[in-house]
């Protein structure tokens, strides 16, 4: 618990409930009963630091509902999972959670995380071409030649789970997604790339969930995107 990890035990307050799905899905329109979320990813500061963390927190958790939802709530990706996340400082965090409720429906999506550790590994991450200014991007574009000899853009398509950096745009053109809650144009947090060999997750076309928050206030509304 003490541990950043994938889809391992979270370091989870014992007087807060635990979160549970009651969105229609793929075998229960109703979504009912609610069924119970399952964690994906644990991250600490002092594992991944950089600009995304809010003052005063150090704790990442993102849990999910197992289930493909067709009809997903607001600020959610259709055919997905349904995602919650936490921002939490850890020592605030007295009592911990003991058993984890098991979700009452959950089908092979690839939505079961296999529980593993995770080893940090910084990289510098570039923005896909068309995000930067006109002038900039034939400098990006040499780059993408200069270092993918293969023709194979490994650049500005960083693949793999990560918190932080670019979204990648290999299947539809750069989105500016907007906050809600004050128009900001978001930025990338925290994506989940589809890796059954690992992981066990599968997203998408095994492609990539992708959260994005306000880089103004981490408590507006966050959007998750599926590509």
């Amino acid at each position: 618990m003490e541990d950043s990890s994938i889809g391992g035990p979270l370091w989870w307050p014992a007087d807060e409930p635990w979160p549970t799905c009651s969105a229609p899905d793929d075998e229960e329109p109703t979504g009912m009963p609610p069924s119970a979320m399952v964690p994906v990813a644990q991250i600490y500061a002092r594992d991944v630091p950089g600009p995304w963390w809010p003052s005063g927190v150090d704790l990442l958790q993102l849990v999910w509902c197992p289930n493909e939802h067709w009809d997903a709530p607001a600020q959610q990706a259709d055919v997905s999972p349904v995602v919650e996340i936490r921002w939490r400082r850890a020592a605030d965090v007295a009592t911990l959670i003991g058993t984890l409720p098991a979700p009452l429906r959950h089908y092979d999506y690839g939505y079961l995380p296999n529980p593993c550790t995770v080893t940090p590994e910084p990289l510098v991450d570039f923005p896909y071409r068309e995000e930067l200014p006109e002038e900039l991007r034939p400098g990006l574009q040499q780059l993408v030649e200069d270092t993918s000899p293969g023709g194979g853009d490994v650049i500005t398509r960083v693949a793999g789970w990560k918190v932080g950096g670019w979204p990648t745009w290999h299947l539809a053109h750069p989105l500016a997604l907007r906050c809600d809650a004050c128009g900001t144009r978001m930025v990338l947090l925290f994506t989940v790339a589809g890796d059954d060999l690992v992981t066990g997750v599968v997203v998408g076309r095994a492609g990539e969930l992708r959260i994005f928050v306000c880089p103004n206030d981490h408590r507006h509304p966050f959007q998750v995107d599926l590509h």
